[in-house]
């Protein structure tokens, strides 16, 4: 019997490199563990490179959880990253993984529609309600950024250097696509020869998709892509996915927003020791590194806000 024959199957993207799969191992447990199991979830790893010993790592974890309605496959997009024209802009943290998702639709193109989620992420609603949201003629559904809206440089930055209002810039860290609508007005195409021309150093991939996605996008309830940053106007019953970013990352620091979420999960993981290497391993050093490269980017968005050649301000010349 061929369970994903019989069921709706829903596709499921990750990208990860070695550095960030013990947290994609908790995203994964926590999705399937409240996950509805009237679907078959085809997930798939995005890479450029990744240890076999993680791979059967992951392959156990997602037998385990899902035995009868998931499945898990390894893609390496090495290949057309490579033969990419131009550079994958990068700073911190980043690997070039992230631009990814960019590839999704002519890659996969069986798929119409396809859900990109980031590897620091918690899930604690049932996935299979956000895939079936209505894309309409939207290329996209995603939630709202809340760093924009919460730092005045940063949705600064949005609104003077890419034309985006700060209340409509999207956190592309989970992603809805409209992969037919996507490959029709070929995003991918537009993408790199935006790269090419405009640099966007604050939040690169999710810069580009914003301004190429801009006036096309379905909004997302915050629930779905909720940061680990306490909103007043945020009411947690309607949390359905908590997104680790930026220095709210349980795995680096204590009394994190959302942290015990994280944990219940990490515990029931073959990565749980590892990720507390990680936890104790991490040094007061790094600790301000990290403040360093958020000073960092706060320079670069008033830099770029005051660019007389930014993007915004080229297009409107």
């Amino acid at each position: 019997m061929n369970l994903s024959t019989e069921k709706k199957i829903i596709p499921l993207f990750f990208a990860t490199d070695d550095n960030y799969t013990p947290f994609l191992a908790v995203a994964l447990q926590s999705l399937l563990e409240n996950a509805s199991k009237d679907y078959f979830y085809k997930i798939y790893i995005l890479t450029t490179n990744l240890k076999k010993e993680y791979q059967e790592q992951l392959i156990i974890l997602v037998n385990d959880a899902a035995p009868n309605f998931a499945s898990i496959e390894f893609c390496s997009l090495k290949e057309e990253m490579e033969k990419t024209s131009g550079t994958f802009h990068l700073r911190d943290y980043y690997s070039k993984e992230t631009y990814c998702r960019i590839f999704i639709p002519r890659v996969f193109p069986q798929y119409d529609k396809v859900l990109y989620l980031d590897c620091d992420i918690t899930v604690t609603g049932d996935i299979s309600e956000l895939y079936n949201t209505d894309l309409e003629d939207n290329l996209v559904a995603a939630s709202v950024e809340e760093v924009m809206g919460s730092y005045d440089v940063f949705g600064t930055y949005v609104e003077k250097a890419l034309g985006v209002k700060r209340e409509k810039y999207f956190s592309a860290g989970i992603l809805l696509i409209n992969a037919e609508l996507y490959r029709k007005q070929d995003i991918e195409i537009k993408f790199i020869e935006l790269m090419n021309k405009f640099k966007f150093r604050v939040t690169q991939d999710e810069d580009y998709l914003n301004v190429l996605c801009k006036d096309k996008v379905k909004y997302l309830s915050l629930g779905w892509n909720k940061s680990s940053y306490k909103n007043e106007n945020f009411n947690d019953k309607d949390l359905k996915l908590i997104h680790y970013k930026i220095n709210w990352k349980p795995w680096h620091y204590d009394n994190v927003l959302y942290e015990d979420f994280f944990w219940n999960y990490a515990k029931k993981t073959y990565f749980y020791d590892t990720i507390l290497k990680i936890k104790a391993s991490y040094t007061e050093d790094l600790k301000e590194r990290d403040s360093l490269a958020f000073e960092n980017l706060v320079k670069m968005a008033i830099e770029d806000t005051n660019d007389p050649n930014n993007y915004n301000n080229s297009i409107n010349k």
